[in-house]
């Protein structure tokens, strides 16, 4: 079996059958009229009106079948379309093509099949009229006429139906179109195009303000007429481009005027349906639609797009100096705005200046040129609501102010200028002529945008002009630097400064750095270069201390930069470079005193530690105070300053925080150490309070190492009482004899004799004193010395005291005053020891006082302590000895010729004295001005 092909068309053919609106219909009467003739005259069992589809051949009307369609593909039919005339197969088991077609094995059987094509009004073949038999037979050319003619009836039948659906659809066309014509309000016409007759509907004529009536007759001019004169030429040549077939329609918009005076947009569409026989056009039919509020739509979003390209084109001029951006601002503004006159204007108090301005040539402006500013309408627009836009000025309620008056001005459109400085002047633009219309919402949006783009560029001058002034006084220069990946660099920008750097100009290295990298010390070129590589690789901040020439030497520069990746692969470091000569060099002394000082600190014989004042932390300490201790140096530096001093001298604590509060340093003062496993160890200790650069509060303290000497002192104690013991007894006899002698108590001595014993007994009185004060030194280390502590006026003990120096301070010429705040003062004291204490330092006072010089000595008291005060008048104590004043034999003025006597135990004992009664002995001096010594005890509590 052969399935039959595809006809060279059929697609369209296919289009064609569906247009006919058949398949699938009902069975009609006029189709099977035909079919039953064709079944009698042609004496078949079967004839069919088929119609060959897609993938189908569906049956319009069916005599002998009860089937309505079977598959294209087993069809006679598909082959029968494929020729113009019959197709006849006499007997199909016959054809190769159709012997075993299931038609023909099976029901219905066909031995016989003749076709006649169906056409379309266009030719198309849409199927077949066509006749079956189960018996083969043959056709004579009679009956191939009569089934061709049948087959023309039921073609017929289909394009009467088809002509009969289009006449419909016309009518719902029709009827639609006006609906769409009446609804969406368009105006219709037909033109004669050889005669000039038209025909409009009431809606063309009310698109115009008028009534059709209003403008009858119509014709061709009626049009003409009211067409804008300027839109005529164009609408010509439309209208003879369609005629000469160029366009399919005409097409355009133009404007008509309104029976009220102005100008509506109207859409004109039309098309030449009736040419003349001779080719010309006849009938022309068209619609006419008022797009006044589209074109009104449409010329604002051009007025728009002009408005934002112009800002646009503003804005994105990044180059130009501010003086030609505004230049260009006002002349971009007076062309968008089509007035011939823009400036820009500052106002200060009551006066308008022009800052800048475009304007005709013979405008007579000038930049500075100034005026009145209550004279100008700036003056009105910043009383009103932040823009002034006036188009005819003649007609406004403004047409008396003096403005007007003075220039002319008709149509005014401004808006203020207002900078983060606050209210700076206005832009405005202005002309001679009225404008037709008001100025739109677009056009006052341009120029209040184009104020605030004004306001930013003033804002970027000032701020550049105040940059620049800072850059010229920065002390250095403000750069940019570049690197490419080929290693070469330059400095894209350089503020002036880089003159006193480099001593290059900005423009020497602005294309290439060479000529600042020749200015580098030799020595520095390489960590500089380096520190440069590792910021690039890093984008880490650059930061570098190097020196560079200056003249016949070098200086020392400090640089520091931000590094950025730029899209070729190259870097860019935006900072600065400033000259730090001064500095450096103060700070290389600096640590060159820190590392002298550091090495003094740590070959020093003395312990000298480092503490925080605040917290006690030990911070450094050096090898001479770690000895000492035991301690390593971790196990020191993990203690406090109050680790290191016994229970017993927490006094002694308080009073050296407050002597640094006061006076910045405490001590010297005799302690002892504690040192590692309980060990002790005495040492002198003194202090400095000193801040650290970060004004962190500091404590230099220093600890000498005593044991040595308290070694040697007990030698020297224990030699001195072995000594003074031995010397004692001789001595008391000899100086009781050298005292009879003296006396004369054997007999008269001649005077040389007698002066000579004098001196010896004198000279043996002084040592028996010496080694008495010896032996009570002695006793008052070792504890033998007794106290006996009873209650005592002190007014009383004092004066008893003084009576016994009297004759010493009558020799001295020495006054001698007491004064005492109460009689009844009563201390708990050893009454001798007491007025040995006393006698000490009055001795001491009168000793030291100048001839004819006094001597003050007070008694005070509060409800616990009594004290007694000694004040002279002598040299004082000078500061080197304060340190030693209470030690034994110490005496300000050592050397063998001593202008005063004294053993140098006398201050020795009486501290000790004090001690052990639980007083204390102090003083105070300035050099050349007396001292002030002091004793203070416990006072017996008053009943």
């Amino acid at each position: 079996m052969k399935a039959p092909d595809n006809p060279v068309h059929e697609q369209a053919r296919l289009t064609a059958l569906k247009a006919t609106g058949l398949l699938d219909t009902e069975p009609e009467e006029r189709f099977d009229r035909l079919t039953r003739m064709a079944v009698r005259f042609f004496d078949v069992p079967i004839a069919l009106v088929t119609l060959v589809d897609s993938n189908r051949q569906w049956f319009k009307s069916c005599q002998g079948l009860d089937v309505s369609e079977t598959p294209r593909e087993i069809s006679f039919c598909g082959h029968a379309i494929l020729k113009t005339g019959l197709f006849i197969i006499e007997d199909a088991t016959l054809d190769d093509r159709f012997n075993d077609n299931p038609l023909v094995t099976g029901a219905p059987y066909i031995r016989f099949y003749a076709g006649a094509p169906l056409l379309s009004s266009d030719g198309h073949r849409l199927g077949t009229l066509c006749l079956i038999d189960s018996r083969p037979r043959q056709l004579d050319p009679m009956q191939q006429e009569f089934l061709r003619d049948l087959a023309n009836s039921v073609s017929h039948e289909i394009q009467l139906h088809r002509n009969q659906d289009v006449f419909d659809d016309l009518v719902k066309r029709e009827r639609r179109a006006q609906a769409i014509i009446e609804g969406t309000q368009v105006g219709t016409w037909e033109w004669d195009v050889q005669t000039g007759e038209t025909v409009f509907n009431e809606r063309w004529a009310n698109i115009c303000g008028y009534t059709l009536a209003e403008l009858q007759p119509v014709d061709i001019q009626t049009w003409l007429d009211l067409a804008h004169p300027d839109d005529l030429a164009e609408s010509e040549q439309r209208l003879d481009a369609h005629f000469a077939g160029a366009a399919a329609e005409y097409d355009y918009r133009c404007r008509m005027r309104h029976k009220d005076g102005h100008w509506v947009w109207v859409h004109d569409r039309g098309k030449v349906l009736e040419w003349t026989t001779e080719g010309l056009p006849r009938k022309m039919y068209g619609t006419h639609a008022d797009i006044t509020r589209e074109m009104d739509n449409v010329h604002r979003m051009e007025q728009q797009n002009q408005a934002l390209a112009t800002l646009n084109d503003l804005a994105l001029d990044q180059v130009s100096p501010a003086e030609e951006k505004l230049g260009k601002a006002l002349k971009l503004g007076a062309g968008f705005l089509r007035m011939p006159t823009a400036i820009l204007s500052e106002i200060l108090g009551g006066t308008y200046t022009i800052k800048g301005f475009h304007a005709p040539d013979n405008s007579g402006l000038f930049v500075g040129q100034t005026f009145p500013f209550e004279e100008t309408y700036c003056n009105l627009m910043l009383q009103g609501r932040g823009y002034l836009a006036i188009e005819h000025m003649a007609r406004s309620s403004y047409r008396d102010h003096a403005c007007y008056q003075a220039f002319g001005l008709e149509s005014y459109i401004a808006a203020p200028i207002r900078t983060r400085n606050g209210p700076y002047g206005t832009i405005n633009f202005s002309s001679t002529t009225p404008r037709a219309e008001g100025f739109t919402e677009t056009e006052i949006t341009f120029v209040t945008l184009l104020a605030e783009w004004v306001a930013g560029v003033l804002d970027e001058q000032l701020t550049t002009q105040t940059l620049s002034k800072l850059v010229e006084n920065i002390p250095g220069t403000l750069y940019q630097y570049r690197r490419w990946q080929g290693g070469t660099s330059a400095f894209p920008y350089a503020s002036p400064g880089i003159a006193n750097i480099f001593g290059v100009s900005p423009q020497d290295v602005e294309s290439d750095a060479s000529a600042a990298f020749d200015a580098i010390h030799p020595q520095d070129l390489e960590p500089v270069s380096e520190s440069i590589e590792l910021s690039a690789n890093q984008l880490t901040l650059w930061f570098q201390q190097y020196r560079v020439r200056s003249g016949d030497g070098w200086r020392w520069i400090e640089g520091r930069a931000t590094p950025e990746r730029l899209a070729d692969g190259s870097t860019m470091w935006h900072g600065y470079i400033t000259d730090i000569d001064d500095r450096k060099r103060a700070q290389l002394l600096i640590q060159d005193s820190e590392e002298q000082l550091r090495r003094l600190f740590e070959l020093s014989p003395i312990g000298i530690a480092l503490t925080d004042f605040e917290s006690g932390r030990i911070l450094d300490v050096n090898d001479a105070l770690l000895q000492p201790t035991g301690f390593s140096r971790s196990e020191f530096m993990a203690l406090s300053t109050e680790d290191l001093l016994p229970d017993r001298h927490r006094q002694l604590r308080k009073t050296s925080i407050q002597e640094l509060k006061t006076n910045w340093r405490f001590g010297p003062y005799e302690c002892e150490i504690a040192g590692a496993k309980g060990s002790h160890f005495p040492a002198v200790v003194q202090g400095m309070l000193i801040s650290s650069a970060s004004d962190r509060p500091l404590v230099w303290t220093l600890v000498e190492d005593i044991s040595e000497r308290k070694k040697v002192d007990r030698m020297k104690s224990e030699f001195i009482s072995t000594v003074s013991h031995e010397l004692r007894t001789p001595l008391t006899s000899i100086s009781g004899s050298l005292s009879l002698v003296a006396n004369e108590v054997l007999g008269e001595l001649p005077d040389r004799v007698r002066e000579l014993v004098s001196i010896a007994a004198r000279n043996s009185d002084q040592l028996r004193r010496l080694i008495d004060d010896l032996l009570d030194m002695e006793k008052l280390l070792s504890g033998q010395m007794t106290f006996v502590p009873r209650p005592h006026c002190i007014e009383t003990l004092t004066r008893e005291t003084l009576e016994q120096l009297e004759t010493y301070a009558l020799d001295k010429q020495v006054a001698v005053t007491l004064m005492v705040s109460d009689p009844d003062i009563e201390a708990t004291v050893d009454g001798q020891r007491l007025q040995q204490a006393l006698s000490n330092l009055f001795s001491n006072a009168i000793k030291f006082s100048p001839t004819e010089g006094e001597v003050a000595v007070t008694i005070t008291a509060t409800s616990t302590a009594v004290t007694v005060d000694v004040s002279d008048q002598g040299p004082g104590i000078p500061d080197e000895f304060r340190s030693r004043i209470f030690q034994k034999f110490a005496q300000a003025d050592g050397s063998m010729n001593r202008s005063q006597g004294g053993t140098g135990l006398g201050l020795a004992i009486t501290r000790e004295i004090m001690l052990q009664m639980g007083g204390e002995v102090g003083f105070e001096s300035t050099p050349g001005h007396g001292a002030r010594f002091w004793l203070t005890f416990p006072r017996v509590p008053v009943a």
